[in-house]
């Protein structure tokens, strides 16, 4: 295998880097070094999931024992001190740790969860919870750009999509056509509200990251929108199409900006909506199945060939 060490000392020598870099690229060639930041970050992820499920299964059992006021006030703490730690890395002009970032959306987990805690037992909105969640949405907002923090806009994203009544589970499709075709449409607004908020950030801000989450979720949302229209009678017509159009849409974009993840969305999301398409319509279970497992086989066999062009493409 050839080895590039002889032209970084060259580069070295020329003043190009330094020595300091030159031996960090010669260590990364070997192998010698190498970043864990995937593996780091999926350990935090699972360390915060971790200790929301925990502090869930508190409430429950310590409820009874010291009431919802400590209880409230100890989960304000919580958050307040997850908050702290951002707040007094940014006063320092610091760059925060991926530690840090992960704490800082322990705090707003815990936050959202206090609040709605609160709700419950207080009922300060009355018949208008779902208030609460715009609210929530707002403030996750601010914070994310005040702490410059990709994962406290997801929060608040989120927050959002409940607020419009999107919701995450699966198992809705099965509560009748008023209620997928409702959760369609909100998911569909959702999607076009996020649209329009990544526009105005794109012109006004100068962080790309933002945008790109915007997007993620807009597309998604506008995925399962279309979805679940497709499950109703009334509305699988108008489903289709839009899914049709978005796929397309993605597709396109994916490819024209390099981006495979928006080509994964388009197919991935397309073979889908067309596999209950086609399980709904086609009666006979031997044909639905012939007929989802070649929109399936044509779908992988177009990611494969799109992975490979984009392989290809310059950079």
């Amino acid at each position: 295998m050839h080895s590039l060490e002889s032209e970084y000392g060259e580069l070295k020598a020329a003043g190009v880097i330094d020595a300091a870099g030159a031996e960090r690229a010669v260590a990364l060639e070997e192998r010698a070094l190498f970043s864990v930041s995937a593996e780091l970050r999926l350990a935090l992820y699972a360390s915060v999931a971790a200790i929301t499920g925990g502090i869930g299964i508190v409430l429950k059992h310590t409820l009874d024992r010291i009431g919802p006021v400590a209880l409230s006030i100890a989960l304000a703490v919580v958050a307040a001190g997850c908050y702290a730690s951002a707040i007094r890395t940014r006063s320092r002009c610091e760059t925060r740790s991926a530690a840090g970032d992960y704490v800082l959306l322990l705090g707003a987990l815990v936050l959202s969860a206090d609040l709605g805690y609160i709700e419950s037992q207080f009922h300060w909105f009355g018949a208008n919870w779902s208030w609460q969640l715009l609210l929530l949405a707002l403030f996750h907002a601010l914070g994310a750009y005040v702490f410059a923090s990709r994962l406290l806009l997801s929060v608040a994203l989120t927050s959002l999509a409940g607020w419009f009544g999107v919701t995450a589970n699966l198992g809705s499709v099965f509560d009748g056509e008023a209620t997928v075709r409702r959760s369609g449409i909100h998911s569909l607004l959702c999607a076009t509200v996020v649209w329009l908020v990544r526009e105005a950030h794109r012109r006004v801000a100068a962080r790309a990251d933002f945008a790109e989450v915007y997007e993620h979720f807009a597309v998604n949302l506008a995925f399962w929108g279309a979805i679940a229209l497709c499950f109703a009678d009334g509305t699988r017509l108008a489903g289709f199409v839009v899914l049709v159009a978005l796929g397309a849409l993605a597709t396109r974009r994916g490819l024209v900006a390099s981006r495979e993840i928006l080509f994964v969305y388009g197919i991935g999301y397309t073979a889908f909506g067309c596999c209950v398409v086609g399980s709904i319509l086609v009666h006979d279970l031997l044909l639905a199945t012939m007929l989802d497992l070649l929109i399936v086989v044509a779908a992988v066999v177009l990611l494969w060939r799109s992975h490979r062009r984009l392989q290809a493409a310059p950079r």
